[in-house]
């Protein structure tokens, strides 16, 4: 089911709809003797660049991404957080390759300051990072974020969502957690662990719809496209994706 998931957005994420769009209607317009092949192949090329053009948006951004994230503008401040048995940080936002010294940090980064921030205000004793390849990524930071060694538990093998839930769950048992996710996975996040031992509390970051929707202030810039915009609405388009296979 991962793969096959992973398969399916390849083929259908906004940038390869438009270009498998734009190829089809190519191939109907192209040496059409029919009239209704040529409109046709006219209509879906048209439809084509438009999509294009309009995920490409900071308005096309919020329309597939400010739902996701709305719920959550209130559960920003680590220090009225309630408090629980552990902060469960989902990792992603964070790479490093064998030639690099130190960690990237990507648009997700914000889930490791925060989860350091949770754990320094006193609101769990240990910090459980989960998700593949953060062993050599997310821990070094926390640790440079002054997150002691003793207070890091790892889960190195979680792959999506739904085995972040399901591995953090053999470890923990059950409980109270902190979970700390970007604000436009958390819904998603929040399912998955719905249906475990353990009572998840939102503790959101990297809130990147309310960044352009409050961060864009000329008419004209909701309109430009830009590729800064067709990756976020990539993002959020994925994340609708998962809802849709739960996982």
């Amino acid at each position: 089911m991962f793969y096959l998931n992973k398969i399916v957005w390849y083929l259908f994420n906004p940038l390869a709809l438009s270009l498998f769009g734009m190829v089809a209607g190519s191939l109907f317009f192209a040496g059409a003797q029919v009239r209704w092949r040529r409109r046709a192949g006219f209509a879906l090329l048209s439809v084509s660049l438009l999509w294009l053009w309009f995920v490409s948006t900071a308005a096309g951004a919020c329309f597939f991404g400010w739902s996701l994230e709305d719920d959550y503008l209130d559960f920003q401040a680590a220090e009225t957080s309630e408090s629980a048995d552990a902060i469960v940080l989902l990792g992603g936002g964070i790479g490093k390759c064998e030639r690099m010294v130190y960690p990237e940090m990507y648009d997700a980064a914000d889930r490791v300051w925060h989860a350091a921030r949770l754990y320094k205000a006193g609101k769990a004793p240990k910090i459980v990072v989960s998700g593949s390849n953060d062993l050599k990524s997310t821990v070094p930071l926390l640790r440079d974020f002054g997150v002691p060694e003793s207070a890091i538990v790892v889960d190195n093998e979680s792959r999506n969502t739904y085995e972040n839930s399901r591995f953090t769950e053999q470890m923990l048992g059950e409980g109270r957690i902190l979970l700390v996710t970007s604000a436009w996975h958390m819904t998603r996040a929040l399912g998955n662990f719905s249906r475990t031992k353990l009572v998840a509390i939102p503790a959101p970051a990297d809130f990147t719809i309310a960044n352009i929707r409050y961060g864009t202030n000329n008419w004209w810039d909701w309109l430009v496209p830009s590729a800064d915009c067709l990756a976020v609405t990539t993002r959020m388009c994925k994340e609708w994706l998962g809802r849709l296979a739960r996982r």
